[in-house]
């Protein structure tokens, strides 16, 4: 088995059957995921410790079964630092990449964040999975951007909390998405991309996300072995359709195959 499917937990999953992946490559999934798909990972990756003691008590009740449960023991201890990169690295047309300042570069530096100490199951997910070295990586329903991006006309950017799981137990109760979490993702992924330079990592998800989001061109540019596209597209692959027109991303820009 080459292929390695990571589902996140964005909204725009809820329009795409995912039983489809079954038996067309191995399975992860995040955080809570098991509430509605009690059957679909062969393995649950969780950073969060009460999400990690309620599939515990799932596991005890046999409401999930024969799932491997990746904790924070299991992720590797990759920093998302590579040797070459030096502590104020900056990619061209980016403000920020490993280090982000709340709304002023002025504010005292308790607002300052380091991306590379942070570990949220998502990304580890993908991490665990390119370390396992799996030569297809599909990143599913990472969104990104806010909820309702869909529905802005213009190319503002939404930050609507967005997870198909929020304001339920285990996960914090906001409105709004924290300014600084695409940022944070999106550094960790294409990190991971550039260290794992033999393998495929595809972006699956709703046009626009993909689209109205200038960031993930600004990021994935960075390397050259990760490429974008939609649910459509994700089905084709599990039918084993070759031809398949990728996005990809070059130059901060957005090509099609």
């Amino acid at each position: 088995m080459d292929t390695a499917f990571i589902i996140g937990n964005g909204e725009s999953r809820l329009t795409y059957p995912l039983d489809i992946l079954k038996e067309k490559g191995y399975i992860y999934g995040c955080n809570a995921i098991f509430r509605d798909n009690p059957e679909l990972c062969d393995a649950i990756v969780t950073t969060n410790d009460k999400i990690e003691e309620e599939i515990t008590q799932a596991q005890k009740t046999n409401k999930i079964k024969n799932v491997k449960i990746i904790t924070l023991k299991e992720i590797p201890d990759w920093n998302f630092i590579l040797p070459q990169d030096k502590e104020d690295f900056c990619p061209p047309n980016l403000d920020t990449y490993r280090f982000w300042v709340g709304g002023s570069v002025w504010l005292t530096s308790n607002r300052r964040r380091d991306f590379s100490l942070a570990k949220g199951s998502g990304c580890s997910a993908v991490l665990h999975a390119a370390e396992k070295n799996y030569k297809n990586i599909f990143i599913i329903s990472f969104d990104i951007l806010g909820s309702n991006q869909k529905e802005i006309k213009t190319k503002d950017i939404s930050r609507v909390q967005n997870n198909v799981y929020k304001n339920s137990p285990g996960y914090p109760h906001r409105d709004t998405m924290r300014p600084y979490l695409k940022h944070e993702w999106l550094y960790q992924l294409t990190q991971i991309f550039r260290k794992y330079q033999n393998q495929n990592f595809y972006y699956i998800n709703s046009p626009e996300y993909i689209e109205k989001n200038p960031f993930l061109r600004k990021y994935f540019s960075l390397s050259d072995n990760i490429k974008a596209g939609t649910y459509s597209d994700l089905k084709l692959y599990t039918e084993n359709v070759d031809a398949i027109r990728w996005y990809t991303f070059k130059e901060s820009k957005l090509v099609k195959d």
